[in-house]
């Protein structure tokens, strides 16, 4: 795989990353996640970079997350199917209720 990452510039206002902005956050066999933060509008952008007989695949995120959220996300244990199941639930169930408690603390709640 590469050593320079894809990223090159923000997707958001197109600034030029410097090198020193994008890292390397893990690293597992064929693929990469690599994290950047943009100096001129503050985005971040987690990239996910996998590399295969057929080329080199990426998909990235724009984030609000620092490099330090980076390194701990990427210990985290991962999600479990159940958990994913129950939020669901859990959201389609109280969906409204939720709707009313954010609609009050933005204020937009007449």
């Amino acid at each position: 795989m590469p050593n320079q990452p894809l990223m090159t510039h923000c997707p958001l206002c197109h600034a030029l990353y410097a090198e020193a902005q994008v890292k390397l956050v893990a690293e597992r066999q064929h693929t990469r996640l690599y994290h950047s933060m943009c100096d001129s509008c503050g985005h971040g952008l987690f990239a996910y970079v996998l590399e295969a007989q057929s080329g080199i695949s990426s998909i990235a995120l724009v984030t609000d997350a620092s490099g330090e959220d980076a390194l701990r996300l990427a210990e985290a244990p991962g999600v479990a199917s159940e958990e994913c199941i129950a939020a669901h639930r859990l959201l389609n169930e109280q969906s409204r209720d939720l709707c009313r408690i954010l609609l009050d603390i933005s204020g937009k709640l007449a």
